[in-house]
């Protein structure tokens, strides 16, 4: 990097700029991403840049570390320098792996971002940092199933209590694609002989690919919030929105037998839900440019499946994930029960989680 560096010492931590941006204060239109070394926190940032190139917003990179609580990749840098419990090696520590890891990604030329090393923990650094900002990002832990297991404590708190909207950003893994690919040629049956490729049209690239924007709602004040925020960002990308409902997890027992009668009651229920959210969010836009939100191209998606299996599918190839805090009926799990916990840790997209405030 050869963007010139200011630094000021505010409280609670250290901060500096790059770029043309001399404010080290917080707007409304900043895009608060967590650091702590981690391969997580990589995706995080690139997800962060791409976002802020979209927005034409600033980034206010964040790392947390306080005494008794740093990430692992700060503890391990100050023991090479000086030992764990040195307090100097773990401020330069911090300091270190926050330029390393901006050092680390491509910067676009014009973006500005602050850097902050917080007198705090990883999770009270981003909600404080983060609680008047548009948005915070975080990463998820680590690779492999067993990791996978959690996304991580700080992403998962700052996701419970954060007051403006949490993503939840990853990078797609090869192994998804790969995966994909060996179950849809599971019935493609004998390779025959090799021969050349017959001759057609280049195959369409990933980056000719405009991926959806897919939203849950149920009609809950935190879901219609979710829809207006997908919709913006359908907007922003050029992307098509995916509005689903999910109205049957199951029918109970003593209503099985007569599920014939019921199912169509209760898909007609469900469509008039999935109607009325539409209406209700984009039929008044509140957002700072209706006319763009307006004109995307919705899809209305209604699933008889549960909201974690309706979610996971609809989001295989979305470009975006994005659901309301709390809701009901079919998506009564979202924040803190498993349909939050399950898509946070398989969507194979970004997970955004939005409050209605």
């Amino acid at each position: 990097m050869t963007d010139d560096i200011r630094s000021s010492r505010g409280v609670g931590g250290v901060a500096s700029t790059r770029g043309s941006s001399a404010s080290s204060g917080t707007a409304k239109t900043d895009i608060v991403v967590g650091i702590d070394g981690s391969p997580g926190s990589e995706s995080a940032l690139r997800w962060a840049i791409d976002e802020a190139v979209r927005r034409g917003a600033r980034i206010r990179a964040v790392l947390g570390s306080c005494a008794g609580e740093q990430p692992p990749t700060v503890r391990r840098s100050a023991e090479a320098v000086a030992g764990p419990h040195d307090e100097e090696a773990l401020a330069w520590a911090a300091s270190q792996i926050l330029h390393e890891e901006l050092d680390a990604v491509p910067i676009p030329t014009g973006l500005d971002i602050v850097e902050e090393v917080v007198d705090a923990s990883g999770t009270e650094a981003l909600l404080t940092s983060g609680r008047d900002a548009a948005m915070i990002v975080v990463g998820t832990r680590g690779r492999g199933l067993l990791h996978r297991l959690r996304i991580g404590s700080v992403s998962a708190s700052v996701a419970v209590h954060s007051p403006v909207p949490v993503v939840v950003a990853r990078t797609r893994r090869p192994s998804d694609d790969a995966e994909a690919g060996r179950a849809d040629s599971s019935d493609s049956g004998p390779a025959g002989p090799a021969g050349p490729a017959p001759a057609g049209p280049a195959p369409e690239t990933e980056a000719d690919t405009v991926h959806p924007v897919v939203v849950g709602v149920d009609g809950s004040p935190n879901s219609l919030a979710a829809l207006r925020w997908a919709a913006s960002e359908a907007a922003l990308r050029g992307a098509p929105l995916h509005v689903v409902h999910a109205w049957l997890a199951a029918i109970p027992l003593p209503f099985a037998e007569s599920s014939a009668e019921i199912l169509p009651a209760l898909e007609d229920q469900a469509r008039h839900v999935l109607d009325e959210s539409i209406e209700a969010a984009l039929g008044t836009s509140e957002t700072t440019d209706t006319r763009k939100v307006r004109e995307i191209d919705v899809h209305k998606l209604l699933v008889a499946a549960s909201a974690t299996r309706a979610l996971l599918d609809a989001s295989r190839d979305a470009d975006l994930l994005v659901v309301g805090a709390r809701g009901k009926g079919g998506f009564a799990e979202l924040l803190l029960g498993s349909v939050s916990h399950q898509t946070m840790l398989h969507s194979a997209a970004p997970v955004a989680i939005i409050r209605d405030v």
